[in-house]
């Protein structure tokens, strides 16, 4: 049976792969069998999953069930109650550090929603809810917490973190940041960016 489920387990990871670098139609229930090593055309997928729509699915939920990890990142960050400008700014320093860790546990899937999105329907909403919004809401609540008189926080969240987005996405696009910055180098001008209109503000 611990066989069976480690088999499950590296179809759902060659799945995610495949679909991501291939897309969906172009990934063949023979390609996903020859890259967990079974006999191909011989029907070792379908002892885990009905078709490959299901595997897909199982894929993509599977990353769900860990997607409150950026959520609770932010939770334990600690906020020490300090105005302080330099605790504030390594504040912001570790919220963009769980944020982008996040994105790249994400960019397989992230990459298959812009494959096949459509063909997931529901699964695809519900990824933008449990995987994307919830990342802004806890940013959010944490603006609201470090910054309470922003008039409003999950607007601010969303413009906080689109320049992390940008970050990641320019370089899973191109192979490398924009203008080659790397990501210490950014985060100290990001963070400071922030304190900068906080303390302004």
């Amino acid at each position: 049976m611990a066989r069976r489920t480690d088999t499950r387990q590296k179809l759902l990871g060659a799945g995610m792969r495949l679909f991501a670098e291939r897309g969906f139609d172009a990934t063949s229930v023979a390609d996903l069998e020859e890259a967990v090593g079974l006999q191909p055309r011989r029907g070792g997928l379908y002892k885990h999953f009905a078709n490959k729509n299901e595997l897909l699915e199982a894929a993509v939920r599977r990353y769900l069930d860990d997607a409150d990890a950026i959520a609770g990142g932010l939770a334990s960050l600690d906020l020490g109650g300090s105005t302080d400008p330099e605790a504030l700014q390594a504040l912001m320093v570790n919220l963009a550090r769980v944020f982008l860790a996040e994105m790249d546990r994400l960019e397989g899937l992230t990459r298959l929603l812009e494959h096949d999105g459509p063909r997931l329907g529901a699964v695809t909403a519900e990824v933008k809810l449990r995987a994307v919004d919830l990342s802004y809401r806890a940013t959010a609540s944490l603006i609201s917490v470090i910054a309470p008189f922003v008039a409003d926080p999950e607007a601010t969240a969303v413009a906080v973190l689109g320049s992390l987005v940008a970050l990641r996405r320019t370089t899973w696009t191109f192979g490398s940041p924009p203008l080659s910055i790397d990501d210490d180098r950014f985060l100290t001008a990001w963070s400071s960016l922030f304190v900068r209109t906080v303390y302004g503000a």
